[in-house]
Order: C-alpha cells, then sequence, then structure tokens
C-alpha cells in the first residue's frame, strides 16, 4: 500500500531544493543544473546529514558516482532524487 505521506515529503522536500535555488539565483549565485560536487553538494540539496546520506549511498538508495574513494553526485540528479522521492536509483557516467 502506498504511504500518501511519502508523497507530501517528497513535495516538500522539492519545493524547499527550489526555494534554495531560486534564493541562490535572487542573490547573484546561480549554479548551473549540470554542477558535480562532493558530499557537501549532497547535504546542501538533500539537507540530510552527512551520516545520512552515507547510508543512503552504502544502501544504494542515492543516486551518486564513485572514483577510488571519493563520491560525486550530481546537482540535476539529486534535485530529481528529491522531487521523485526515490529510494533506489543508480546514477550514470563515473564508474563505480
Amino acid at each position: 500500500m502506498h504511504n500518501p505521506f511519502e508523497t507530501i515529503n517528497a513535495r516538500l522536500a522539492n519545493l524547499e531544493a527550489l526555494a534554495l535555488e531560486a534564493l541562490s539565483i535572487s542573490r547573484g549565485h546561480h549554479v548551473p543544473a549540470t554542477e558535480v560536487g562532493g558530499i557537501e553538494l549532497a547535504q546542501e540539496i538533500t539537507r540530510l546529514s552527512k551520516a545520512r546520506i552515507y547510508a543512503l549511498v552504502s544502501q544504494r538508495g542515492i543516486c551518486h558516482s564513485k572514483r577510488g574513494n571519493k563520491l560525486y553526485f550530481n546537482r540535476a540528479e539529486l534535485l530529481d532524487w528529491v522531487a521523485t522521492g526515490n529510494r533506489i536509483q543508480r546514477s550514470k557516467g563515473i564508474s563505480e
């Protein structure tokens, strides 16, 4: 059975991400949607703790790429992940 609160939480998270992006643009700090970054970018977009992000990466529950010991996150993929409320999504690009 589908939990309606998951949909509400996903939409609220999406609205928060969009509001943060709009605030960034209004302050003149526009960041392109194709930006790739580390754990800090994932924290900024998802508003989750480092520990939670690492747990999601371990469970393959958040879109990411890995090269050696370094994790990479794509801003556009994270925004999509937040917007759709995906639990499991493999990212494309840099191989693990």
